[in-house]
């Protein structure tokens, strides 16, 4: 993933890894304390690689297709065993990725062991996978205790993981901002609704899902991402993991509610060019004073619980009747009011107002479908990818596209799909329903909107590619991570289509009609009686202009040495009853091409690679007469 940002650079510590990008300056802190004693016990930083060495592990991820905000890749990172009884390993969302992808964990020892993705925050960076204890020999794993509370403005901290992709490196620092705005990514995915805590350290690619440990072992955060330009590094404070946990370990789905809202942290500053007074707060029982700033709204989506509800700028004061001084609070009572009221108060345009809204269910806008259908890959809109876009999470997303299906999506660049065939398509559910019984010899229009501008749209045909695998469903288990997959029944070949299976054997041809020349043999007298008895005569040149025929191929499957290319060339008819026509080699080069034919200029249909000569440089393309 990659991140961005107009400032600068960050990267979350994968080797993946996101680029990300901030507008706040660095930190310079100083580091190294001698051992102290704690609770009466002398803890010392010169073992803490000892006391760690069995709970970190290094993972490696093979992310075969593209999903949400995810590109197919192979990284590594880190990760750390937060229960070892029932093998819970802590690390970060970019890490274990939102769809189809394979894990493994190597611990101490290069014992290598496979992981269950038992579940990633929708919206914050970090996940938890799943190993079998019983899998892991000749050491016994030591949990990392969480440990947020202790999170403090200069507390001296180590980075424990394997920054790039080296064993056990230790990075030291000390914790100097505690209520920084989360980075901001340069890829679609970006995390938001949480503070971040920001250090000086020198973990870079690599070092992503580790823990940030004080001098008992104890880890106050974890690990997320770095400034590629200096040495400052990004942690994801515990308070919402620790919350998620307690619902893991049971094998349960932590409750996730959502106002589709991004708020963000304004210091005192901006409270007052907002027009909120210490005194006007006083009169709601805030003390301005004894806090680092309150919360804003930063984005509402459109269609959203709070849309037209809450406006951009209001400044939280309280939601059911409890102050909110930051994150933890706000979303305390938002996943404990899924599908409820909640009752929020706010400081709008210089005057306090209350406003009631239905807390959403976040999974139900939380991507679980992933659809291959004509080598294209289609997903819901994703929470973040809504964030980013401001955008309504409506629609389908073209998350990948290898065989040229929405090739013309390409080139508006429209890659939301918004109806099929003049039916809305809000979600993949819905666009699978209207391609499940349409032939997929027909061409499906599409209406699409630019991502990057939604006022852009876009309407072009989609035809199915003629050469590619089943299309398949994959659907993700909220209770376990695992994709199941099944056969996708959509657009199914028609009786006579050409792109069906069944070979076409063209030196027997198909049952000509009664009177007419049958196979390749007999089309190819056709063509040298026709030379012989009309050449140099107006009526050859008209026969032939008649036989004549444009050809449009789009070479999107790398074969025989040829990479995606669209070319145009001519043919010549040679059997109008079976349909096959002459082309020179170069205009189709493989079996893979998708090919039209066009009549008279106007009139286009689909064709197929029939028959490539081994040696003269001609090809046989053959197409359906009844289509004309």
């Amino acid at each position: 993933m990659t991140a961005e940002d107009t400032s600068g650079d960050i990267a979350p510590s994968s080797q993946a890894n996101l680029e990300l990008a901030s507008t706040e300056s660095n930190t310079d802190t100083t580091t190294s304390k001698d051992a102290t004693p704690v609770d009466g016990v002398s803890h010392s930083w010169n073992t803490i690689q000892d006391r760690l060495r069995t709970s970190v592990v290094s993972i490696s991820t093979n992310r075969p297709m593209a999903f949400e905000e995810d590109s197919p890749e192979t990284s590594y990172a880190t990760g750390f065993v937060v229960d070892s009884e029932k093998g819970i390993i802590l690390s970060n969302r970019h890490v274990m990725g939102t769809g189809p992808s394979f894990h493994k964990a190597t611990f101490f020892g290069n014992q290598v062991v496979y992981l269950q993705p038992a579940y990633y925050d929708p919206v914050h960076d970090f996940a938890f996978f799943r190993y079998d204890p019983s899998e892991v020999q000749g050491i016994e794993p030591t949990a990392i205790r969480l440990a947020p509370e202790k999170a403090r403005s200069g507390l001296e901290f180590r980075i424990v993981g394997n920054t790039s992709n080296e064993r056990m490196s230790v990075h030291q620092g000390e914790l100097s901002q505690l209520d920084r705005n989360a980075p901001r990514y340069t890829g679609n995915y970006s995390d938001f609704n949480t503070f971040y805590f920001q250090a000086s350290s020198g973990s870079k690619g690599g070092s992503s899902g580790s823990p940030v440990v004080d001098i008992e072992g104890d880890a106050v955060a974890i690990k997320c991402g770095s400034k590629d330009i200096s040495s400052t590094a990004y942690m994801l404070p515990l308070e919402r993991v620790v919350y998620a946990l307690d619902y893991v370990k049971e094998g349960l789905v932590p409750p996730r509610g959502t106002l589709q809202t991004v708020f963000g942290h304004v210091d005192h500053t901006g409270i007052g060019r907002l027009g909120l007074s210490p005194e006007m707060a006083g009169s709601e029982g805030i003390d301005i004073n004894s806090t680092t700033g309150m919360l804003k709204i930063d984005k509402i989506l459109p269609d959203g619980p709070a849309f037209n509800v809450l406006a951009v700028g209001d400044i939280l004061i309280s939601a059911n009747g409890k102050a909110i001084p930051g994150f933890s609070e706000l979303f305390e009572i938002m996943d404990a009011s899924v599908d409820k009221q909640v009752r929020l108060r706010v400081f709008r345009k210089g005057q306090f107002c209350s406003h009631s809204v239905v807390v959403g269910n976040i999974y139900d806008i939380t991507p679980s479908k992933l659809l291959y259908i004509g080598g294209a890959l289609l997903c819901n809109i994703s929470y973040h990818q809504a964030v980013k876009w401001s955008a309504p999470i409506y629609g389908v997303n073209i998350a990948s596209d290898s065989n040229g299906f929405f090739q013309n999506a390409k080139y508006e660049e429209c890659k939301i799909i918004y109806a099929a065939n003049g039916k809305p398509t809000p979600n993949i559910d819905a666009l699978m329903e209207v391609l499940r019984d349409f032939p997929r010899d027909k061409p499906v229009v599409i209406k699409a909107k630019d991502h990057r501008d939604l006022r852009e749209e876009a309407v072009f045909v989609a035809r199915h590619p003629l050469v590619t695998p089943p299309n398949i469903l994959y659907t993700r288990s909220p209770t376990t991570g695992f994709w199941s997959i099944e056969s996708y029944g959509g657009m199914v070949a028609a009786k006579e289509d050409i792109c069906a299976a069944k070979s076409i054997d063209l030196l027997s041809g198909s049952d000509p009609e009664p009177g007419q020349p049958s196979g390749m043999m007999s089309a190819a007298s056709m063509s040298v009686d026709m030379f012989l008895s009309g050449h140099g005569s107006q009526p050859f040149v008209q026969k032939v202009s008649n036989s004549a025929v444009g050809i449009i191929s789009n070479s999107i499957t790398p074969a025989d040495g040829q990479t995606w290319n669209e070319s145009y060339g001519s043919g010549l008819i040679i059997d109008k009853h079976q349909g096959i026509v002459l082309c020179n080699t170069e205009t189709v080069k493989n079996p893979t091409c998708i090919v039209w034919i066009r009549f008279a200029g106007l009139v286009r249909v689909r064709a197929k690679l029939a028959y490539t000569h081994p040696l003269y440089p001609i090809s046989f393309l053959k197409y359906n007469p009844k289509e004309l």
